[in-house]
């Protein structure tokens, strides 16, 4: 079985999910960034005032739709906080008390993840290879999870430190792992950016 999948990230934007949101209560005005792909959340503090006191929840999903919640700690003065966790949709953010008359921005950054990609661990993964256009920095992670039965989230790894993590160059290899499934991480890419994923399994 041959799969290949390309994913085209959309231009990082900091006020991609809202410009400009303040007081007690945020409305966000976009609730994805319209690529199918889970970005970390950024917070800009458009103002020299220190929030980092304060917190802000975001709930949404993670790269496979599922609900998750994340407490980002606030920005201090004209400083940008991101999440930690990746983000597929955005419902909600909500400061944990009032930033008054000043302004925050809310959007996605240059990281991202893809979804979880199932595959058949009995037969194993035989060639595999990513191809990349423009300036990217990448991860490819496996899980041993049993992700028919549990929740997510998974732990993630890389097979191999050496090749698999922080590469940034196209990546052929054999793959000698077992896992229940893979994703690509993006830990940084420029505007225009593609990654293409292709590998082969066996079909039993």
């Amino acid at each position: 079985m041959y799969t290949q999948i390309t994913f085209t990230p959309a231009n990082a934007n900091l006020t991609g999910f809202a410009s400009n949101v303040t007081g007690a209560a945020f409305t966000l005005t976009a609730n994805s960034s319209g690529d199918s792909l889970a970005h970390q959340v950024s917070i800009r503090n458009d103002s020299a005032t220190n929030h980092s006191g304060k917190t802000v929840t975001l709930v949404g999903t993670d790269q496979d739709g599922v609900t998750q919640t994340e407490v980002v700690t606030g920005p201090a003065g004209s400083a940008t906080v991101e999440s930690a966790k990746y983000f597929l949709t955005l419902t909600s953010a909500t400061p944990s008390a009032t930033i008054g008359a000043d302004t925050f921005d809310i959007g996605w950054v240059d990281e991202f993840a893809t979804k979880t990609l199932p595959i058949n661990w009995r037969g194993g993964i035989g060639s595999l290879s990513i191809d990349i256009t423009g300036t990217i920095n990448y991860d490819l992670e496996q899980t041993f999870d049993d992700i028919q039965f549990k929740a997510s989230p998974f732990v993630w790894g890389v097979d191999n430190s050496a090749t698999q993590a922080g590469v940034t160059t196209d990546l052929t290899v054999l793959y000698e792992g077992h896992p229940k499934a893979i994703r690509v991480k993006v830990n940084s890419y420029t505007d225009g950016a593609i990654v293409v994923l292709s590998y082969t399994q066996r079909d039993r």
